[in-house]
């Protein structure tokens, strides 16, 4: 698991501020969004709006977003996948610099009322995620609790030229973990998120980048997504951080579970 290699600190159960290059928020459309809110609802104890955008939430903190393909997008045979979304504190700042640090525009910004502004966005080496500048929605508003995320990392097939790009874009600073093909990005002496070389994950799209989420069991979240029409990517294992195993959903989206160490 890489996310023992360099570990995390829980935070607490409130809003949590993300400096420039954390993954803050994640969202993906699905060709089914009740398929969707059940699977999750069930695994994370998410509930759900009944809006066509709707918001993942534990409690009154938001969580994550989900929507459903519509137009030329519903009859799409793609598999789903998250989109993470990293902090920006200028988005047509990260824009401007990210021709010169070699990667792509994907998709024009968008603001999003006063909840902020994104774009979409690549890596040099094909790997998608967006920007995101907070207005009144900052990202993911829970942490260290079950079915809150605790880290997120991009998965490449040249963690150097990967990780020098999200350098130049935040400002963020490396760190090799050593014995391991894994680069830990900080910013102020906190690791914000990673670079793995791979284990055969997928490298490019959107599904390059992982996140794991809390849980309290991974057997028992491995149980759930095999009897509710996910599977078991790689099963339930014991690591120095916690126990933890990775998922896919029923639509095919990859996301890891983990029980964090202090729970274990």
């Amino acid at each position: 698991m890489r996310l023992c290699e360099h570990g995390y600190a829980p935070a607490m159960a409130t809003a949590v501020e993300y400096p420039a290059g954390a993954p803050c928020w994640m969202e993906m459309s699905v060709p089914d969004l009740g398929l969707a809110k059940d699977f999750y609802a069930g695994l994370f104890g998410w509930e759900f709006d009944d809006l066509p955008y709707t918001m993942a939430r534990l409690g009154r903190r938001r969580v994550a977003g989900l929507s459903e393909r519509w137009g030329s997008d519903a009859d799409t045979g793609d598999s789903a996948a998250w989109t993470v979304f990293l902090a920006t504190r200028d988005l047509d700042v990260a824009v401007h610099t990210l021709a010169g640090a070699g990667g792509r525009l994907c998709g024009a910004r968008q603001d999003i009322g006063d909840l902020g502004a994104m774009a979409l966005v690549g890596d040099p080496t094909g790997a998608a995620f967006g920007l995101w500048e907070p207005g009144t929605l900052r990202g993911c508003e829970a942490s260290g609790v079950a079915g809150a995320p605790v880290w997120s990392e991009v998965t490449s097939s040249d963690i150097l030229t990967t990780s020098s790009f999200l350098v130049r874009l935040f400002g963020v600073e490396p760190e090799t973990v050593e014995g391991f093909d894994f680069i830990t990005l900080y910013s102020g002496g906190t690791p914000v998120c990673g670079v793995y070389g791979g284990d055969g994950r997928p490298s490019q799209g959107d599904a390059a980048w992982l996140t794991y989420f809390a849980v309290d069991s991974a057997d028992t979240a491995a149980a759930y997504a095999l009897d509710t029409g996910g599977g078991v990517v790689r099963p339930a294992a014991d690591s120095p951080y916690g126990r933890w195993c990775l998922l896919a959903d029923p639509f095919g989206a990859r996301f890891a579970a983990v029980e964090p160490a202090e729970a274990a």
